[in-house]
């Protein structure tokens, strides 16, 4: 397991693969078919759903400890998850009006305004995340202990319900990379109940591939 408490690499990749994902999906959208519609409406609705699930937790858990090392520090991020929450609200309205429309041309059009404003909102929020990652992060190690970092991960964990931390997972694992799947599974080791650990390797199980759960399995040091 690397040396730092990394609170934002492994959630990050996995909210830009789903980000990318839906963008994928809304542009090759049959918006003819009301099957097709339904199932991109579900997704959004959903990650809209682990969207303010992981605002929660760091304005929880993440900004006081910021807040309390550099004054004011989480006051502009805490201001982008308030800009991000209504424009994600914005967003699933327009489209389940998309979905109310009757009439095959003012679909196309609604569609295809759709389709450009989730990539504004991935401009949007990309910038904050990588604030976070760029700036944010790198303060943390400067200020806190490795013991006050792996403390907030650990609360993070547990402030989850179950099926809250198996969408997390689900969303992250298949993102990340051989290490950085490893060093979450050993800090999830670390920190949480050996019932939940093992609940938490059945998820990996079920979103890796055969070889890459070999692999994990193998670095982890799991039979």
């Amino acid at each position: 397991m690397t040396n730092k408490i990394d609170l934002y690499a492994g959630i990050h990749k996995g909210q830009r693969s789903r980000f990318f994902r839906i963008a994928m999906q809304a542009g090759t959208l049959n918006y003819d078919d009301q099957k097709s519609l339904n199932a991109l409406y579900d997704e959004l609705s959903a990650f809209r759903e682990e969207m303010r699930l992981h605002a929660a937790l760091e304005e929880r858990f993440v900004h006081p400890l910021l807040s309390d090392m550099v004054p004011g520090g989480a006051r502009e991020l805490e201001a982008d998850h308030r800009i991000m929450h209504q424009q994600f609200n914005d967003l699933v309205d327009h489209f389940d009006g998309l979905r109310a429309k009757s009439d095959f041309e003012k679909r196309s059009e609604l569609s295809l305004e759709f389709y450009r404003a989730w990539n504004r909102f991935i401009s949007f929020y990309f910038t904050h995340i990588n604030r976070e990652e760029e700036e944010v992060q790198p303060t943390l190690w400067k200020l806190c202990t490795n013991e006050e970092l792996a403390t907030v991960f650990s609360k993070i964990l547990g402030a989850q319900k179950p099926e809250e931390l198996s969408e997390s997972v689900e969303m992250m694992i298949p993102a990340m990379n051989l290490y950085e799947r490893a060093d979450m599974l050993l800090g999830g080791k670390a920190s949480i109940p050996p019932q939940a650990f093992q609940a938490l390797l059945k998820i990996v199980e079920r979103v890796l591939s055969t070889d890459d759960w070999t692999a994990l399995k193998s670095k982890i040091g799991i039979a």
